[in-house]
Protein backbone atom coordinates (compact mmCIF):
# COMPACT_ATOMS: atom_id res chain seq x y z
CA UNK A 1 0.00 0.00 0.00
CA UNK A 2 1.06 3.54 -0.75
CA UNK A 3 0.10 6.69 0.39
CA UNK A 4 0.47 10.17 -0.65
CA UNK A 5 0.47 13.24 1.59
CA UNK A 6 -0.13 16.56 0.46
CA UNK A 7 1.40 18.99 3.13
CA UNK A 8 4.65 18.59 5.36
CA UNK A 9 3.35 20.80 8.30
CA UNK A 10 2.49 19.01 11.78
CA UNK A 11 -0.72 17.49 10.36
CA UNK A 12 0.74 16.03 7.54
CA UNK A 13 4.00 14.98 8.74
CA UNK A 14 2.14 12.92 11.33
CA UNK A 15 0.29 11.06 9.45
CA UNK A 16 3.02 10.24 7.32
CA UNK A 17 4.86 9.16 10.16
CA UNK A 18 1.90 7.04 11.26
CA UNK A 19 1.24 5.31 8.08
CA UNK A 20 5.29 4.77 7.40
CA UNK A 21 4.96 2.63 11.30
CA UNK A 22 1.72 0.78 9.81
CA UNK A 23 4.46 -0.40 6.88
CA UNK A 24 2.55 2.41 4.06
CA UNK A 25 4.93 3.46 1.61
CA UNK A 26 4.77 7.37 1.92
CA UNK A 27 5.40 9.98 -0.32
CA UNK A 28 5.25 13.63 1.21
CA UNK A 29 4.37 17.23 -1.44
CA UNK A 30 5.49 20.77 0.52
CA UNK A 31 4.73 23.52 -1.34
CA UNK A 32 7.80 25.54 1.31
CA UNK A 33 10.98 24.92 1.36
CA UNK A 34 11.02 24.07 4.88
CA UNK A 35 8.81 21.41 6.96
CA UNK A 36 6.82 22.51 9.74
CA UNK A 37 3.85 24.80 8.42
CA UNK A 38 2.94 27.33 10.08
CA UNK A 39 5.54 25.98 13.23
CA UNK A 40 8.59 27.80 12.28
CA UNK A 41 11.40 28.43 14.48
CA UNK A 42 14.34 30.96 13.71
CA UNK A 43 17.53 31.99 15.58
CA UNK A 44 16.96 35.51 17.11
CA UNK A 45 18.91 37.69 19.65
CA UNK A 46 21.31 34.16 20.53
CA UNK A 47 18.64 32.00 21.34
CA UNK A 48 15.30 30.70 19.56
CA UNK A 49 12.14 32.73 18.19
CA UNK A 50 8.94 31.06 17.18
CA UNK A 51 7.65 32.79 14.03
CA UNK A 52 4.64 30.50 14.07
CA UNK A 53 2.95 28.63 17.13
CA UNK A 54 4.60 28.72 20.26
CA UNK A 55 2.90 27.19 23.03
CA UNK A 56 2.58 24.01 24.60
CA UNK A 57 0.24 23.29 27.75
CA UNK A 58 0.02 20.41 30.53
CA UNK A 59 -2.79 19.21 28.50
CA UNK A 60 -1.04 18.87 24.76
CA UNK A 61 -1.12 15.07 25.78
CA UNK A 62 0.13 14.26 21.76
CA UNK A 63 2.94 17.26 21.19
CA UNK A 64 4.37 15.92 24.71
CA UNK A 65 4.12 12.54 23.90
CA UNK A 66 5.64 13.05 20.28
CA UNK A 67 8.40 15.16 21.80
CA UNK A 68 9.15 12.35 24.29
CA UNK A 69 9.11 9.76 21.42
CA UNK A 70 11.48 11.62 19.27
CA UNK A 71 13.67 12.49 21.90
CA UNK A 72 12.88 16.30 22.49
CA UNK A 73 13.00 18.00 25.76
CA UNK A 74 10.65 20.42 26.16
CA UNK A 75 11.76 23.51 28.51
CA UNK A 76 8.94 25.54 31.15
CA UNK A 77 8.50 28.93 29.71
CA UNK A 78 7.44 30.75 32.96
CA UNK A 79 5.17 32.74 31.01
CA UNK A 80 1.58 32.72 31.91
CA UNK A 81 -0.07 32.44 28.69
CA UNK A 82 -3.41 32.22 30.45
CA UNK A 83 -2.66 35.15 33.18
CA UNK A 84 -1.46 38.22 31.45
CA UNK A 85 -1.86 41.94 32.96
CA UNK A 86 -4.22 44.09 31.13
CA UNK A 87 -2.85 47.55 30.56
CA UNK A 88 -3.78 50.85 28.37
CA UNK A 89 -7.24 50.75 29.22
CA UNK A 90 -9.52 51.35 32.42
CA UNK A 91 -7.42 50.12 35.64
CA UNK A 92 -8.24 46.07 35.97
CA UNK A 93 -7.02 43.87 38.35
CA UNK A 94 -6.26 40.17 37.02
CA UNK A 95 -8.26 38.79 40.08
CA UNK A 96 -11.16 40.65 38.73
CA UNK A 97 -10.75 39.25 34.79
CA UNK A 98 -9.97 35.27 36.22
CA UNK A 99 -13.04 35.89 38.53
CA UNK A 100 -15.79 37.01 35.79
CA UNK A 101 -13.75 34.34 33.41
CA UNK A 102 -14.61 31.64 35.93
CA UNK A 103 -18.40 32.60 36.00
CA UNK A 104 -18.64 32.25 32.06
CA UNK A 105 -16.87 29.14 31.50
CA UNK A 106 -19.47 27.71 33.84
CA UNK A 107 -21.76 28.43 31.10
CA UNK A 108 -20.07 28.77 28.07
CA UNK A 109 -23.38 29.35 25.76
CA UNK A 110 -22.08 28.14 22.36
CA UNK A 111 -24.22 29.25 19.19
CA UNK A 112 -23.67 32.94 20.96
CA UNK A 113 -21.38 35.45 20.24
CA UNK A 114 -18.26 36.14 22.47
CA UNK A 115 -19.53 39.94 22.32
CA UNK A 116 -23.04 38.81 22.90
CA UNK A 117 -21.82 36.25 25.99
CA UNK A 118 -20.23 39.32 27.68
CA UNK A 119 -23.03 41.95 27.01
CA UNK A 120 -24.97 39.00 29.00
CA UNK A 121 -23.17 39.07 32.57
CA UNK A 122 -23.48 42.55 33.82
CA UNK A 123 -19.90 43.65 33.67
CA UNK A 124 -18.00 46.41 34.23
CA UNK A 125 -16.57 47.93 31.00
CA UNK A 126 -13.07 48.02 31.84
CA UNK A 127 -14.09 44.18 33.22
CA UNK A 128 -15.93 43.05 30.08
CA UNK A 129 -13.09 44.99 27.49
CA UNK A 130 -10.26 43.35 29.49
CA UNK A 131 -11.67 39.84 28.43
CA UNK A 132 -12.86 40.56 25.34
CA UNK A 133 -9.41 41.92 24.30
CA UNK A 134 -7.72 38.62 25.77
CA UNK A 135 -10.24 36.84 23.66
CA UNK A 136 -9.67 38.74 20.36
CA UNK A 137 -5.88 38.62 20.91
CA UNK A 138 -5.33 34.73 21.55
CA UNK A 139 -8.20 34.01 18.40
CA UNK A 140 -6.94 36.65 16.30
CA UNK A 141 -10.53 36.94 15.65
CA UNK A 142 -13.16 39.44 16.20
CA UNK A 143 -15.59 39.00 19.47
CA UNK A 144 -18.44 40.36 17.47
CA UNK A 145 -18.70 36.87 15.16
CA UNK A 146 -16.08 34.66 17.74
CA UNK A 147 -17.87 31.71 19.51
CA UNK A 148 -18.63 31.73 23.33
CA UNK A 149 -16.80 28.29 23.43
CA UNK A 150 -13.67 30.19 23.14
CA UNK A 151 -14.26 30.55 26.49
CA UNK A 152 -13.04 27.05 27.38
CA UNK A 153 -11.35 25.36 23.79
CA UNK A 154 -8.68 26.54 21.34
CA UNK A 155 -6.03 29.45 22.44
CA UNK A 156 -8.27 31.30 24.66
CA UNK A 157 -7.57 29.31 27.75
CA UNK A 158 -7.31 31.33 31.22
CA UNK A 159 -5.36 30.08 34.38
CA UNK A 160 -2.28 30.44 36.04
CA UNK A 161 -0.74 26.64 34.02
CA UNK A 162 3.01 26.91 33.05
CA UNK A 163 3.86 27.23 29.37
CA UNK A 164 6.45 25.00 28.01
CA UNK A 165 8.43 24.91 23.93
CA UNK A 166 10.37 22.42 22.94
CA UNK A 167 14.76 23.07 23.56
CA UNK A 168 16.03 24.43 20.22
CA UNK A 169 12.24 25.17 19.17
CA UNK A 170 9.47 23.67 18.26
CA UNK A 171 10.50 23.44 14.55
CA UNK A 172 12.32 20.69 16.11
CA UNK A 173 9.58 18.29 16.19
CA UNK A 174 8.77 18.52 12.40
CA UNK A 175 11.99 18.26 11.39
CA UNK A 176 12.55 15.04 13.45
CA UNK A 177 9.67 13.52 12.24
CA UNK A 178 10.81 14.17 8.97
CA UNK A 179 14.09 12.97 9.15
CA UNK A 180 11.99 9.48 10.14
CA UNK A 181 10.56 9.45 6.79
CA UNK A 182 13.69 9.33 5.11
CA UNK A 183 14.07 10.96 1.71
CA UNK A 184 10.11 11.01 0.76
CA UNK A 185 9.39 14.34 1.54
CA UNK A 186 9.63 16.20 -1.28
CA UNK A 187 9.76 20.40 -0.51
CA UNK A 188 9.28 23.58 -2.73
CA UNK A 189 6.70 20.78 -4.79
CA UNK A 190 3.28 22.63 -4.35
CA UNK A 191 0.48 20.64 -5.69
CA UNK A 192 -1.53 21.62 -8.73
CA UNK A 193 -4.19 18.53 -9.22
CA UNK A 194 -5.34 15.34 -7.29
CA UNK A 195 -7.03 13.15 -9.73
CA UNK A 196 -8.60 10.27 -7.54
CA UNK A 197 -11.16 7.49 -8.09
CA UNK A 198 -11.63 4.31 -5.62
CA UNK A 199 -8.28 2.46 -5.05
CA UNK A 200 -6.12 5.47 -7.14
CA UNK A 201 -4.89 9.11 -6.41
CA UNK A 202 -2.78 10.81 -8.84
CA UNK A 203 -1.12 13.65 -7.48
CA UNK A 204 0.37 16.48 -9.99
CA UNK A 205 2.76 19.52 -8.74
CA UNK A 206 3.13 22.92 -10.55
CA UNK A 207 5.99 21.55 -12.25
CA UNK A 208 3.73 18.44 -14.00
CA UNK A 209 5.61 15.92 -12.55
CA UNK A 210 2.87 13.36 -11.64
CA UNK A 211 3.21 10.35 -8.73
CA UNK A 212 0.43 7.70 -7.72
CA UNK A 213 -0.69 5.57 -4.60
CA UNK A 214 -3.54 3.67 -3.36
CA UNK A 215 -4.93 6.64 -0.95
CA UNK A 216 -4.19 10.04 -0.03
CA UNK A 217 -4.05 12.52 2.90
CA UNK A 218 -4.65 16.24 2.42
CA UNK A 219 -3.27 18.24 4.76
CA UNK A 220 -2.76 21.89 3.98
CA UNK A 221 -5.31 24.79 5.20
CA UNK A 222 -8.95 25.31 4.12
CA UNK A 223 -7.83 28.44 2.96
CA UNK A 224 -5.39 27.28 0.32
CA UNK A 225 -7.25 23.95 -0.89
CA UNK A 226 -9.06 25.55 -3.52
CA UNK A 227 -5.39 26.01 -5.78
CA UNK A 228 -5.89 22.34 -6.17
CA UNK A 229 -7.89 21.54 -8.95
CA UNK A 230 -10.14 17.93 -7.96
CA UNK A 231 -10.62 15.52 -10.80
CA UNK A 232 -13.65 14.26 -10.11
CA UNK A 233 -14.26 17.57 -8.01
CA UNK A 234 -14.96 17.21 -4.13
CA UNK A 235 -18.74 16.74 -2.84
CA UNK A 236 -20.67 20.11 -2.43
CA UNK A 237 -20.93 19.46 0.97
CA UNK A 238 -17.59 18.93 1.41
CA UNK A 239 -16.60 22.05 -0.55
CA UNK A 240 -19.37 23.38 1.48
CA UNK A 241 -17.84 22.82 5.01
CA UNK A 242 -14.22 24.00 3.40
CA UNK A 243 -15.68 27.21 2.64
CA UNK A 244 -17.25 27.56 6.08
CA UNK A 245 -13.82 28.05 7.41
CA UNK A 246 -12.87 30.90 8.97
CA UNK A 247 -9.36 32.02 9.80
CA UNK A 248 -8.05 34.51 12.36
CA UNK A 249 -5.46 37.34 11.36
CA UNK A 250 -2.23 37.53 13.15
CA UNK A 251 1.34 38.78 13.04
CA UNK A 252 4.27 38.66 15.94
CA UNK A 253 6.94 41.14 16.39
CA UNK A 254 10.37 40.08 18.54
CA UNK A 255 12.68 42.79 19.86
CA UNK A 256 15.85 41.85 21.74
CA UNK A 257 16.79 43.64 24.92
CA UNK A 258 19.85 45.50 26.40
CA UNK A 259 19.25 43.55 29.58
CA UNK A 260 17.45 40.14 29.78
CA UNK A 261 13.61 40.41 31.85
CA UNK A 262 12.25 38.09 33.95
CA UNK A 263 9.29 36.07 32.81
CA UNK A 264 5.94 38.24 32.12
CA UNK A 265 2.60 38.36 30.24
CA UNK A 266 1.07 41.74 29.40
CA UNK A 267 -1.95 42.43 27.62
CA UNK A 268 -2.57 45.79 25.58
CA UNK A 269 -6.13 46.57 26.38
CA UNK A 270 -7.13 49.46 23.49
CA UNK A 271 -4.59 47.97 20.90
CA UNK A 272 -5.23 43.99 20.84
CA UNK A 273 -1.66 42.85 21.36
CA UNK A 274 0.10 41.24 24.18
CA UNK A 275 4.33 41.00 24.93
CA UNK A 276 5.77 38.26 26.57
CA UNK A 277 9.11 37.94 28.34
CA UNK A 278 10.25 33.48 29.08
CA UNK A 279 13.19 31.64 30.17
CA UNK A 280 16.02 29.73 28.44
CA UNK A 281 16.24 26.19 28.38
CA UNK A 282 18.82 26.99 30.94
CA UNK A 283 16.42 28.72 33.36
CA UNK A 284 17.48 31.70 32.54
CA UNK A 285 15.76 34.76 30.91
CA UNK A 286 16.39 35.24 27.06
CA UNK A 287 16.99 38.77 25.83
CA UNK A 288 14.32 39.17 23.75
CA UNK A 289 10.59 40.55 23.62
CA UNK A 290 8.20 38.72 21.96
CA UNK A 291 4.72 40.74 21.08
CA UNK A 292 1.51 39.02 19.62
CA UNK A 293 -1.54 41.09 17.61
CA UNK A 294 -4.77 39.36 16.57
CA UNK A 295 -7.39 40.53 14.78
CA UNK A 296 -7.03 42.00 11.39
CA UNK A 297 -7.84 45.31 12.79
CA UNK A 298 -4.87 45.05 15.25
CA UNK A 299 -2.69 43.83 12.40
CA UNK A 300 -4.43 47.36 10.33
CA UNK A 301 -3.86 50.11 13.59
CA UNK A 302 -0.47 48.87 13.86
CA UNK A 303 -0.12 49.23 10.30
CA UNK A 304 2.29 45.78 10.08
CA UNK A 305 1.84 45.85 6.14
CA UNK A 306 3.89 48.69 6.49
CA UNK A 307 6.64 47.06 9.02
CA UNK A 308 7.23 47.29 12.40
CA UNK A 309 7.81 51.14 13.27
CA UNK A 310 4.35 51.90 14.73
CA UNK A 311 3.99 48.58 16.74
CA UNK A 312 7.35 49.35 18.26
CA UNK A 313 5.97 52.66 19.39
CA UNK A 314 3.29 50.95 21.10
CA UNK A 315 5.12 48.25 22.64
CA UNK A 316 7.84 51.04 23.94
CA UNK A 317 4.25 52.75 25.82
CA UNK A 318 3.33 49.55 26.77
CA UNK A 319 6.30 47.81 28.56
CA UNK A 320 8.94 51.32 29.17
CA UNK A 321 10.68 49.24 31.67
CA UNK A 322 12.15 47.01 28.63
CA UNK A 323 14.98 48.22 27.14
CA UNK A 324 14.44 47.35 23.11
CA UNK A 325 17.13 47.18 21.09
CA UNK A 326 14.64 48.30 17.62
CA UNK A 327 16.98 47.89 14.63
CA UNK A 328 16.80 44.32 15.91
CA UNK A 329 12.91 44.16 15.27
CA UNK A 330 11.82 41.21 13.50
CA UNK A 331 8.01 41.13 12.30
CA UNK A 332 6.46 37.46 11.12
CA UNK A 333 2.85 37.78 9.22
CA UNK A 334 0.48 35.23 8.33
CA UNK A 335 -1.89 36.93 6.53
CA UNK A 336 0.16 37.76 3.09
CA UNK A 337 1.58 33.73 3.57
CA UNK A 338 0.43 32.48 -0.28
CA UNK A 339 0.95 28.88 1.60
CA UNK A 340 -1.54 29.50 4.27
CA UNK A 341 -3.40 33.58 4.26
CA UNK A 342 -4.24 33.14 7.97
CA UNK A 343 -3.01 32.32 11.88
CA UNK A 344 -5.72 29.43 12.30
CA UNK A 345 -8.91 28.66 12.17
CA UNK A 346 -11.59 30.73 14.17
CA UNK A 347 -14.68 29.31 15.97
CA UNK A 348 -17.60 31.67 13.39
CA UNK A 349 -21.10 32.28 14.86
CA UNK A 350 -22.03 33.33 11.10
CA UNK A 351 -20.39 30.37 9.68
CA UNK A 352 -19.92 27.91 12.29
CA UNK A 353 -16.90 25.10 11.82
CA UNK A 354 -18.60 21.68 10.31
CA UNK A 355 -16.30 19.36 12.05
CA UNK A 356 -17.95 16.21 11.08
CA UNK A 357 -18.01 17.13 7.64
CA UNK A 358 -14.52 18.55 7.56
CA UNK A 359 -12.85 14.97 8.47
CA UNK A 360 -15.10 12.89 6.59
CA UNK A 361 -13.03 11.20 4.36
CA UNK A 362 -13.61 11.14 0.34
CA UNK A 363 -12.82 7.52 -1.83
CA UNK A 364 -9.68 7.21 -0.97
CA UNK A 365 -8.74 10.72 0.29
CA UNK A 366 -8.60 11.63 3.83
CA UNK A 367 -8.31 14.97 5.32
CA UNK A 368 -6.21 16.34 8.05
CA UNK A 369 -5.24 20.07 9.79
CA UNK A 370 -5.67 22.42 13.12
CA UNK A 371 -9.31 23.41 11.17
CA UNK A 372 -10.37 19.57 11.51
CA UNK A 373 -9.70 18.96 14.93
CA UNK A 374 -12.46 20.26 16.42
CA UNK A 375 -12.25 21.36 20.40
CA UNK A 376 -8.13 21.14 19.65
CA UNK A 377 -8.70 23.57 16.79
CA UNK A 378 -5.90 26.34 16.11
CA UNK A 379 -3.04 24.39 18.17
CA UNK A 380 -0.26 22.21 17.91
CA UNK A 381 -1.69 19.62 19.47
CA UNK A 382 -5.13 19.40 16.49
CA UNK A 383 -2.55 19.30 14.14
CA UNK A 384 -1.15 16.44 15.39
CA UNK A 385 -4.39 14.93 16.44
CA UNK A 386 -6.04 15.42 13.07
CA UNK A 387 -2.55 13.85 10.99
CA UNK A 388 -3.14 10.46 13.18
CA UNK A 389 -6.79 10.75 12.70
CA UNK A 390 -6.65 10.75 9.13
CA UNK A 391 -3.60 8.12 8.99
CA UNK A 392 -6.30 5.45 11.07
CA UNK A 393 -8.81 6.34 9.23
CA UNK A 394 -6.65 5.07 5.97
CA UNK A 395 -5.55 2.11 7.92
CA UNK A 396 -9.17 1.11 9.02
CA UNK A 397 -10.36 1.38 5.34
CA UNK A 398 -7.34 -0.59 3.91
CA UNK A 399 -8.30 -3.73 6.88
CA UNK A 400 -11.41 -4.41 5.69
Amino acid sequence: MKSLVVGAGFAGLAAAEELQRAGVEVEVFEARRRVGGRVWSVPFAGAVAERGAEFIFPDHEEVIASAARLGLRLVRKGTRYGDREPRGGEPVARAEVMAAVARMRAEAPSGRTVAEALAGYGLETRVLEAIRARLEVSCAYTAADLDAQALVEGAGAFGPFDSYGVEGGNGRLAQEMAVRLGGSVRLATPVSKISWSEGEVRVVDRAGRSSRADVAVVAIPAAVIWAIAFDPPLPAAKWAALGSVRYGQAAKLFVALREPAPPSATLSVPERFWCYTQLGPDGNPLSFVTAFAGTLQALESLAVAFGPKRWLTALSRLRPDLELEPDSALLSRWDDDPWAWGAYSATSVASPLDTEELRRPVGPLSFAGEHTAGAWHGLMEGALRSGRRAAQELLQTAAR
